[in-house]
């Protein structure tokens, strides 16, 4: 056929073209599957140059350290082909225990060189052999590892691959598995050739046709970024972002997504996007191109996302799509609360423009009327009470926007507060009975604040001697009063702002306590006490401890 001077000119020669893949794919991430393919590769130099050089030399002591390096290439070769399947089939490193492999192929390089026993080489003086190939017969550690385990190996790797080709759901992955199914097969059939003698001895085909195949799955890789989407190093990258990423392919199916995405979303890989949408709707405004944001309720939280989508070409002239979500939840909720500012600060300036215009008017009028009588005490005492009227609104204006602050909670005590409120209101013969206590967190300043209103709201509109009550409820507390109550046509405005049935009324006071509930995220009612006067609710209410009996003001008497 041919001599072993040009055959081992043949295997030298074959060397160069996974020597150059090795060094061609050096710039690309070296994530999963592509390092295996780069050392499947140096395997092949190896084996090629290695048998190469074995048919070219002549002595026998440097032909059997050349076989030395000869026998751990092509276990080597198919340990790494074995790796590189795996990866590319579950898109995970290979587990650690896998490297094990590699511990007998390195045993039968240091036994080669001493071949104790002929455990490697089946000859008395393996360095004073004339044949080219030194002899390894059934029985040896060699022909072991290199006749058996080696193919067993590759078979087991086609098989990986043949088996995600007819799981592929989509073309590109179909085009990646048969790549990898094409590299494994182009390293068999010569393998085959070379088992049935098909061949010179001094001649291996099997490297060659594994460096031929190596160079076509080496330009896919560099040309068309054939692992590049999934599951090599971008594929590492998406999943270490914290941000929900989906990745659909050019027919519209979702061939990847991190495991945020599947922690947010419901989805399962090769479904449609139309399916994807039909799990979960909130994101149909987003699919369509109609919103930017989509809110998600996540483990007891709500999270909101900026939505973006980018293309992405997947080789082979297709192009994909990235969908990313990138949670802008704490920016949303800063947000909020500026807007929430800005609303207050807006509607501060409407109050004191619209409200302090007429205590002002009034004032203005009578102080051109003083200039003109001779006696202009009634005009001056009209001033001061537009005046008084106009204090009255700045201060009732200035609780009213700090009143839908966010709250700065403490643990207080219920009873300590209203007492502390109580105190503060000119109450006139009124008394205070707290029937019970509990420990609450709230704003303190606010919630002061919502006691007083309604406790002056009970003094001005049930009488100098009416006796207010505060107590607790299963999920709040309450305020009560046996005055004249609030007529039920009334109930359901009370608590507007600038609505008042009092003529001398700012119309804030109770809308105050409206926004400091709500501020709290609580809900305030008004209803008929036992005693027919009027009893507001606050309800929503979180307890540290609640409804434990506590002592009447001066044992049931009227509060100081």
């Amino acid at each position: 056929m041919f001599s072993p001077t040009v055959a081992g000119s043949i295997m030298l020669a074959g060397g160069i073209i996974p020597g150059f893949v090795v060094y061609w794919l050096r710039t690309e991430p070296q994530g999963i599957v592509v390092r295996w393919f780069r050392f499947a590769m140096l395997c092949g130099m190896a084996w090629s140059v290695s048998f190469g050089l074995i048919a070219l030399v002549d002595t026998p002591p440097l032909r059997l350290a050349i076989t030395n390096v000869f026998i751990i290439a092509v276990p080597s070769a198919s340990i790494a082909t074995f790796a590189f399947a795996y990866e590319f089939t579950f898109r995970e490193p290979i587990p650690r225990p896998y490297l094990l492999l590699f511990v007998p192929v390195g045993l039968l390089f240091v036994l080669s060189w001493f071949n104790p026993a002929e455990l490697i080489y089946t000859v008395e003086n393996p360095y004073q052999t004339g044949e080219i190939m030194v002899p390894a017969d059934p029985g040896s550690v060699r022909f072991v590892i290199g006749v058996i385990a080696s193919p067993l190996l590759v078979v087991m790797a086609a098989g990986l691959a043949i088996g995600e080709t007819l799981r592929a759901t989509t073309r590109l992955r179909r085009l990646q598995a048969g790549s990898v199914l094409l590299l494994i097969t182009a390293a068999m059939v010569p393998g085959l050739i070379k088992v049935f003698e098909l061949v010179p001895l001094y001649f291996d085909p099997t490297p060659i046709g594994w460096s031929v195949a190596g160079l076509l799955v080496g330009v896919t890789i560099k040309r068309f970024d054939l692992f590049r989407l999934s599951p090599n190093s971008l594929r590492r990258v998406v999943d270490a972002l914290g941000d929900p990423v989906v990745v659909i392919n050019s027919e519209g199916i979702v061939s990847d997504a991190n495991d945020a995405a599947t922690d947010v979303f419901t989805l399962t890989l090769g479904m449609t996007v139309e399916e994807l949408r039909a799990a979960n709707p909130p994101l149909r405004t987003v699919l369509d191109g109609s919103d930017t944001q989509v809110e998600l309720s996540t483990a007891k939280t709500e999270r909101v996302f900026d939505y973006r989508e980018l293309p992405v070409p997947q080789g082979y002239g297709t192009t994909g799509r990235i969908l990313y979500f990138s949670d802008i939840t704490e920016q949303a909720t800063t947000a909020e609360i500026l807007q929430a500012k800005t609303d207050r600060l807006d509607a501060f300036a409407s109050r004191v423009s619209h409200d302090l215009q007429g205590p002002i008017t009034v004032a203005a009028s009578h102080v051109k009327i003083a200039h003109r009588v001779e006696d202009p005490t009634d005009a001056l005492d009209e001033i001061e009470t537009a005046l008084q009227r106009a204090e009255t609104l700045i201060e009732d204006i200035l609780a009213m926007a700090r009143s839908g602050q966010q709250p700065d909670r403490e643990s207080l005590s219920l009873e300590a507060v209203a007492h502390e409120a109580w105190a503060m209101v000119a109450t006139a013969d009124a008394s205070l009975v707290v029937s019970a206590d509990a420990r609450l967190s709230a704003d303190a300043q606010q919630l002061s604040r919502l006691f007083e209103n309604l406790f002056r709201n009970s003094v001005e509109h049930g009488g100098a001697a009416v006796t207010v009550r505060v107590g607790t409820t299963p999920d709040g507390f309450y305020v009560a009063d046996d005055g004249v109550g609030v007529p039920a046509d009334k109930q359901g405005t009370i608590f507007d702002e600038r609505v008042s049935y009092d003529a001398d009324g700012t119309g804030y006071g109770l809308a105050i306590v409206r926004d400091i509930a709500a501020a709290h995220d609580w809900t305030i009612t008004v209803t008929d006490s036992e005693s027919g006067g009027a009893r507001f609710e606050i309800t929503g209410v979180d307890f540290e401890t609640a409804g434990f009996a506590a002592t009447p003001d001066d044992r049931g008497q009227a509060a100081e």
